[in-house]
């Protein structure tokens, strides 16, 4: 569950970074944030909450 948690947050910040990359002189799209934010904070919710 540890690497499954990380594995996730990891792939929050990938998503995030790609997506303010791509995007960069204007404002990222929402979509991708969106996304990225609900894989980091599964990956977060995962780590607190069953790895204890």
């Amino acid at each position: 569950m540890y690497y499954m948690s990380k594995g996730l947050e990891l792939l929050g910040m990938i998503v995030i970074v790609t997506g303010f990359i791509v995007k960069f002189p204007g404002l990222m799209d929402p979509k991708l944030l969106i996304v990225g934010l609900a894989c980091f904070g599964a990956g977060w919710i995962i780590e607190k909450y069953t790895l204890q």
